[in-house]
């Protein structure tokens, strides 16, 4: 490999050869073109110094091909001298160099004898081998013998049939055995409580309504629910079930109150936790803001069996995070162009930060079975088309005047008028079996401070 002296020369004789030669100069000032071809063919002079030059005459002689080629020889003659040295200061016979490293010399062959005692231990004997025509190193003529134990003999086992073939001592990965109870007495913490979302994208669909229906008919079958009014400063929950709450979900964010504390309990023992009306904290709070109410509603899930969160039309910061959190959605809409365009929206973004979300759809105050059978028919198409699923169909409420009756009442429906046929296609909506399976491995509001990040 040529250095930096050495390249430079090379350039330098390289870009010499590409300048004109002396005699074209010379051809402009009428020099003959005879003396120019003859001085072109003459025969190069010979590169063997005369011994009566000195030494600058001599390398100003040779060309530039002949000093690199002397260079490299010389440089390759210095690596050859270094590679002897050090073989001879290693002791190792020399070898021809080939680009590559040194042979070593293969190790000296050995033989194994092993000998079993009366008393079942083996004797190793280890020699090295004789080779021919010579006899071993004096240093490796000592024999290496060492005793080794004779293994024992595995215990005869007897044979097994089919049924009383033993188990294995390890189990297998998915046969865990039972929880053991502690020992101190202490029952085992309880689960956490199923959460339910409610929401909508369009406002004015009845979402409220259903909501308040769905807590009292799941009190009255012998749950623990809670219904958490999350609509942004413009709750009325409270006004359905006739509730007049002191405390909100305002006053927990802000620390002024515990969220137990903060609770009103309705009808056969519902109990609500209230949006507030007009409050500016809940129209656009930070993300430390809802860290610490969720953080402060984490406790609620370990006293309630059901909890069913009545969110607000669209999407805000607050609604996107629950919708990531939760197992299980119910998406309320109507068979308006305008809620049935805005329910996709909020369906699409559902799905995009919980891919395993369970959404069921419901067609509010449809005027008939046809129109409701017909909006979710629309629905779903769109919704297989352009995002390659669809929610589940739970089921539709009619137009019934009994329900604007009793929100005048401020009693739910099902409680005001059971025989209603909106109440009665609420209490099919109820019965929808997601809702008992609507349980996360992690607790809800933990997810959703993840959720924030």
């Amino acid at each position: 490999m040529l250095n930096r002296f050495q390249f430079a020369r090379l350039r330098a004789f390289r870009r010499g050869k590409g300048r004109p030669a002396p005699e074209s100069q010379s051809s402009a000032v009428g020099v003959e073109p005879a003396v120019r071809e003859s001085a072109a063919v003459e025969p190069a002079r010979e590169a063997t110094p005369d011994r009566s030059e000195s030494g600058e005459e001599i390398r100003d002689r040779w060309s530039d091909d002949e000093r690199v080629s002397r260079l490299l020889e010389r440089r390759q003659a210095a690596q050859d001298a270094e590679r002897r040295a050090a073989l001879d200061r290693l002791g190792a016979p020399e070898t021809k160099h080939n680009g590559g490293p040194p042979e070593r010399p293969a190790p000296a062959a050995r033989t194994v004898t092993r000998t079993v005692n009366p008393d079942g231990t083996v004797d190793v004997d280890v020699r090295p081998a004789v080779q021919p025509g010579g006899e071993p190193d004096a240093r490796r003529t000592e024999a290496r013998t060492r005793t080794v134990a004779a293994p024992a003999p595995a215990p005869a086992q007897a044979p097994t049939r089919g049924p009383e073939v033993a188990a294995p001592d390890r189990a297998a990965p998915f046969d865990r055995p039972p929880a053991q109870a502690p020992a101190s007495g202490v029952a085992a913490p309880s689960t956490t409580a199923r959460v339910v979302c409610i929401a909508s994208g369009k406002g004015g669909t009845g979402k409220s309504v259903l909501a308040t229906n769905l807590a009292i008919l799941r009190a009255k079958q012998g749950e623990r629910v809670l219904l958490v009014d999350f609509d942004a400063g413009l709750a009325n929950a409270h006004l359905l079930l006739g509730l007049a709450p002191p405390y909100d979900v305002g006053h927990v964010m802000e620390g002024e109150v515990s969220a137990r504390n903060a609770l009103v309990e309705g009808p056969h023992g519902v109990k609500l936790l209230s949006g507030g009306v007009g409050r500016q904290t809940m129209i656009d709070p930070t993300r430390r803001e809802l860290d610490r109410l969720f953080k402060a509603l984490r406790p609620l899930e370990d006293e309630f069996d059901l909890i069913l969160v009545d969110h607000g039309a669209g999407l805000s910061y607050s609604t996107v995070a629950h919708l990531a959190a939760t197992s299980t959605l119910i998406l309320v809409t109507n068979h308006e162009v305008t809620a049935l365009s805005d329910g996709y929206a909020l369906y699409k973004r559902a799905h995009m930060v919980n891919r395993s979300l369970r959404v069921g759809m419901v067609v509010n105050r449809a005027p008939d079975e046809r129109i409701a059978l017909d909006a979710w028919d629309r629905f779903r198409g769109a919704s297989h088309k352009f995002l390659g699923h669809a929610p589940e169909w739970i089921g539709w409420v009619p137009a019934d005047p009994a329900v604007p009756q009793a929100v005048q009442m401020r009693s739910p429906a099902v409680l005001s008028y059971p025989d209603s046929s909106a109440a009665v296609a609420l209490q099919r909506i109820a019965a929808w079996p997601p809702i008992e399976h609507a349980r996360t491995p992690v607790p809800f509001y933990e997810k959703a401070r993840r959720a924030l990040r």
